[in-house]
């Protein structure tokens, strides 16, 4: 098999573990070729001529924002392939190196042990998942705005080096004591009104998790071409004390003040310049289009994962049988 590596090196003991993994997949009889980043968009680049290049599998080795780049680059090949012989994708492995790890912890994939993570990657189960878009940039596991969105872009990278997922919890404390309301209208590319009004974030979801471990869209099932849509609205700071600890267990779907649905595309508009996160990509805007590629990635995870809450429970979900 051949095996393109993809790492983001700012982990030098990670770095060295994963070479020693390499080794024993060339042992095995396996050609890899590893591949350090070193500025924005290597990592894309590197995606893209692995595909180029005919490679089985290419394996993700950094945090959510390196695997998106990956991603990313994976995807804007096969979309300039010719239409009638479209030549198959890469697999996709990820070794997780960053701070949330969300796409991983979601997929079952363990943290810490890099080494093993790719082996694991050479040697799992594959799991084809679709891709979502928005506004131009894809990802593969939960968009957020409002609150969320700000305390992941604030949360700086020194900071994340030092604290690691305390980080998050730093600057999503900063924003609960600031506790500021976006505006938004929230409408289905059939025309209908999800929500009108002030919120405190909102999450996209093709998979489950956000915010290093918070389970915001646990109803996601990433095979179902529908994306998943959580809307916390305004509420006190008594209100989001409550709610807090239902999110991060995946128990808010029917909360009063939630509305959670599922849907084919999204339009969130607001009058004010929003931010969103997109697996770890902050974009700024007013006006945000959600929706699907044409194309879906197959990932390697240790088993097929299932949504922590059954999909079936929300609104929405019959039209995955239309698909």
């Amino acid at each position: 098999m051949q095996i393109s590596v993809i790492i983001n090196p700012r982990n030098a003991e990670a770095v060295d573990a994963i070479r020693g993994g390499v080794e024993e997949l060339r042992e095995a009889g396996h050609t890899v070729h590893p591949r350090a980043t070193f500025e924005s968009g290597d990592a894309h680049r590197f995606a893209w001529k692995s595909a180029e290049n005919g490679a089985d599998l290419v394996v993700a080795a950094g945090g959510d924002g390196t695997i998106n780049e990956v991603v990313n680059g994976l995807y804007d090949w096969i979309e300039e392939q010719p239409g009638e012989h479209t030549p198959p994708l890469p697999r996709l492995g990820i070794v997780p190196l960053g701070t949330g790890n969300d796409l991983a912890g979601g997929m079952g994939i363990a943290t810490g042990d890099p080494r093993a993570a790719v082996l694991a990657a050479a040697a799992g189960v594959p799991y084809t998942v679709d891709v979502a878009r928005v506004n131009g940039r894809l990802f593969l596991n939960v968009s957020t705005g409002g609150m969320g969105a700000e305390a992941t872009e604030e949360a700086s990278g020194e900071l994340k080096r030092v604290l690691g997922p305390v980080a998050y919890l730093i600057t999503g404390v900063k924003k609960f004591v600031q506790l500021k309301e976006t505006v938004a209208r929230f409408t289905t590319s059939d025309g209908e009104v999800l929500y009108d009004g002030g919120f405190l974030l909102f999450a996209v979801g093709n998979a489950w998790r956000t915010g290093g471990g918070n389970w915001i869209t646990p109803a996601s099932d990433p095979t179902d071409r529908l994306l998943d849509v959580c809307i916390v609205q305004s509420m006190s700071h008594v209100d989001v004390m409550r709610i807090a600890p239902l999110i991060r267990a995946g128990k808010h779907v029917h909360h009063p003040q939630v509305t959670y649905r599922k849907v084919r595309e999204l339009i969130v508009e607001s009058d004010d310049e929003m931010t969103v996160n997109a697996d770890g990509e902050p974009l700024q805007a007013r006006r945000f289009e959600y929706g699907l590629g044409a194309h879906q990635l197959t990932l390697v995870v240790p088993e097929v994962p299932e949504a922590p809450t059954d999909p079936n429970e929300v609104e929405g979900s019959e039209d995955a049988e239309n698909t």
